[in-house]
């Protein structure tokens, strides 16, 4: 199964689960009973809310303020919930039997009674925190909402980890050419098509720098099938697919330089008013200083030796250039270094 696949499917169940999570909150205050059975159909509620914002709307809100996103997706879904609801019905016939009792009703009674609308406003109410638990863990990263909902970085902690920084070549000049606004909505389409190959080799993505973005993986991910490897051409394969929709919005094609080295690193939260989690440690410090010597060198990717040893089959897939030595800033050492090429795209 892709990876992108694969993200859609945990997105989807993420919305069931949140969805039953909510319901049972909410029947334990009410003071009512939930049966195995309801609370299915809770679970099935939050995943039709999940086919519809995953598969149905996509991207299409991408374009509105975060509140408006909000509000169109909650209205969007309760309406085709509402639709579905009569969909059954003209299916079905016109009588039901509704909730606990085994009285059958016509549909003009159902919409007369108090219980009906209690349920309406409690499915408006779990899909609509679904939906916003499931946009903010999206914003977040999954790995940075769990590590905030846990307490997972209250204290620093260490941890093994693969960083990728990406940096923009000419970044100055495009900015200059296209102008401020232009050059931002320009950073936005690259980084959308970006997607695709982040999800496939399974990467966070820590922050954006500006131009500049930095990837990381859990050590295990980011050596595993070469993922961290891979990131970098997969991108460069993205970008060459719409290289002729960017000439034509922007006049060019977007070309990149790359750093990347795994280590131990120390991750923590930090701030107070605005709270993140930040990494720092020697690996991020030679991380910039590949990505100076990758500029002086003019090639578009150096990787740690340490992390291509962590790595023993990535020569079968990749031409692993000269050895070179990159000092670190503040460090009695150096970080040796090789330029990378992949030698086929992988299926």
């Amino acid at each position: 199964m892709e990876a992108l696949t694969r993200y859609k499917l945990r997105k989807v169940a993420k919305y069931g689960l949140v969805a039953a999570l909510v319901a049972w909150v909410l029947t334990l205050f009410a003071g009512d009973d939930l049966s195995l059975p309801l609370l299915g159909a809770w679970a099935l509620l939050g995943l039709w809310t999940g086919v519809l914002e995953e598969y149905l709307f996509g991207r299409r809100f991408r374009a509105l303020a975060v509140p408006l996103q909000f509000l169109g997706k909650v209205l969007l879904v309760n309406l085709f919930t509402v639709l579905l609801i009569g969909v059954a019905w003209r299916w079905g016939g016109d009588r039901y039997s509704m909730l606990a009792s085994d009285a059958p009703y016509r549909m003009h009674e159902i919409f007369g009674m108090a219980q009906f609308y209690r349920l309406v406003l409690r499915a408006v109410v779990v899909s609509s925190i679904a939906i916003l638990v499931v946009q903010v863990e999206e914003w977040m990263g999954r790995r940075t909402f769990l590590g905030f909902l846990l307490g997972r970085y209250e204290r620093p902690k260490r941890e093994e980890r693969v960083v990728l920084a990406l940096d923009l070549v000419g970044s100055t000049e495009i900015a200059e050419r296209l102008g401020d606004l232009r050059y931002y909505r320009f950073l936005n389409h690259v980084y959308s098509l970006m997607t695709d190959a982040v999800l496939r080799n399974e990467a966070d993505i820590h922050k954006y720098v500006g131009d500049e973005v930095i990837f990381t993986w859990p050590m295990r991910v980011g050596t595993r099938n070469l993922n961290s490897l891979d990131l970098f051409f997969d991108i460069e394969s993205r970008l060459k697919q719409h290289e002729n929709d960017l000439k034509r919005e922007y006049g060019l094609v977007p070309v990149f330089r790359a750093g990347l080295h795994g280590g131990r690193v120390i991750s923590a939260q930090v701030g107070h008013i605005k709270r993140t989690v930040d990494l720092s440690g020697d690996v991020m410090n030679s991380v910039s200083r590949m990505l100076g010597l990758a500029k002086t060198m003019k090639v578009n990717i150096l990787v740690s030796a340490e992390l291509i040893e962590r790595m023993p089959d990535a020569a079968d897939r990749f031409e692993i250039g000269p050895q070179h030595t990159v000092p670190v800033k503040g460090k009695r050492r150096e970080v040796r270094v090789h330029e990378l090429a992949r030698k086929a795209l992988h299926a």
